[in-house]
């Protein structure tokens, strides 16, 4: 067997004196490759090899990139895939989004929370406030930014998932419950749009959201959400204990998030009542701030 291994070694460019060999040429490149010096496996000896040309080790660094590349990208689409609306949203981008009086801090935190994605680690963003005030476009202009970076992403509305769970009950559903919760839990970003939105949830329901919740918060991976709650309800008991009787889910999905209150007024209503008065946006809004 030793026999044989030296033979593997000479072969594999290993010199079988302690004399260093002259230079040799690269068969790619035609580089000269200077021989190296490195203690033999089995003695107690120096010896001459000759490393791989530098043009050789860029091949296979060019080749592990591709291959990652390829690997993330398949799970960027496939992130993609199990998104909910995605037409509606893959637009949506920090230059696109209106800047308004009530809506600064949460800009700020998606931006840092893309920002440093990767340091953040499980910490997500939580964002509530009226409805039609730009939650959804903001928090959906910091996923497409990670898509951008190479990240998975995942958005999908509470109404879409437990329809979605709900659904693989049935014997020939398209997607099967482990697809949708193996999504849940890989991607990088969950972006959770209109959390806590259910008027009413089985303890089926309670407990799918549990595993998510409890699954990303294993994996370190984060979770932003965007609510409708006031600020009276976002402190109240009955949202704590809403998903479970003893509020486990609740603290467990916002201790692991920076929480903001979007003071933002309705944007759509702002519109829907310029218009009707002929004014712009900006004038009613103006408006409503000095009363």
């Amino acid at each position: 067997m030793k026999d044989l291994m030296n033979q593997v070694l000479k072969n594999s460019g290993m010199s079988d004196s302690s004399s260093k060999p002259e230079p040799k040429e690269c068969a790619s490149c035609g580089e000269q490759i200077e021989p190296i010096q490195v203690e033999h496996p089995f003695h107690k000896e120096i010896r001459w090899v000759y490393p791989a040309c530098k043009c050789e080790i860029k091949k296979l660094e060019d080749i592990k990139r591709q291959q990652e590349s390829y690997r993330r990208q398949r799970k960027i689409n496939h992130a993609l895939k199990m998104s909910s609306s995605l037409e509606d949203i893959k637009h949506l981008t920090f230059e696109s989004y209106k800047l308004r009086h009530g809506n600064e801090k949460a800009i700020r935190e998606v931006e840092d929370a893309v920002e440093n994605f990767s340091e953040r680690s499980k910490l997500g963003v939580f964002i509530f406030g009226e409805t039609g005030n730009g939650k959804s476009h903001i928090t959906a202009a910091g996923g497409n930014a990670l898509i951008e970076k190479g990240y998975s992403v995942l958005f999908i509305t509470e109404k879409d998932l437990l329809s979605r769970f709900n659904a693989t009950k049935n014997y020939n559903n398209n997607e099967s419950f482990q697809e949708i919760m193996g999504v849940c839990l890989s991607a990088d970003l969950l972006v959770w749009d209109d959390f806590m939105s259910s008027q009413r949830l089985s303890d089926e329901e309670k407990d799918w959201i549990f595993q998510i919740i409890n699954g990303r918060e294993r994996k370190n991976k984060p979770i932003w959400a965007t609510s409708n709650l006031t600020p009276e309800e976002f402190e109240s008991d009955e949202v704590v204990y809403k998903l479970d009787n003893k509020g486990r889910t609740w603290w467990r999905l916002v201790g692991n998030m920076n929480c903001v209150y979007n003071k933002a007024s309705n944007y759509r209503k702002s519109i829907a009542i310029s218009r009707v008065l002929g004014i712009s946006v900006e004038e009613y809004e103006r408006r409503q701030a000095r009363e």
